[in-house]
């Protein structure tokens, strides 16, 4: 990446726990445990809660409100734990998962910053 920033949408930072686990599922592979550092419509950095080697593509199963829901990605980034992934894809009702967890996660972050 050049030192341009090349993101394609905004990007939000969980402040739930709930909101920040994702399951990482390989064919033929473990599950791997990950926590949410920052999500878009597009895509999501996630941090390793254990060494491992993710290679694409993956499905993502991501938390929201009391569901689950998974989205297929590939690995587009990996810098030590943290990986960045693109969506593949996403249907209508995925995109719509998406959407309704950013702006879950928006407010909460709305709701956070008033206190200080």
């Amino acid at each position: 990446m050049s030192g341009n920033d090349k993101r394609r949408s905004a990007r939000v930072i969980p402040f739930v726990s709930d909101e920040e686990v994702i399951v990482i599922h390989q064919e033929g592979r473990r599950n791997v445990l990950a926590k949410m550092m920052d999500l878009s419509e597009v895509g999501t950095l996630v941090y390793l809660l254990e060494e491992a080697d993710i290679s694409s593509p993956v499905e993502l199963s991501l938390y929201d409100h009391g569901k689950v829901f998974e989205v297929r990605a590939s690995v587009t980034r990996k810098n030590g734990r943290l990986n960045a992934f693109e969506f593949l894809n996403p249907t209508l009702e995925v995109l719509r998962e998406i959407q309704s967890k950013l702006i879950r996660m928006e407010v909460e972050w709305m709701r956070l910053s008033r206190r200080g």
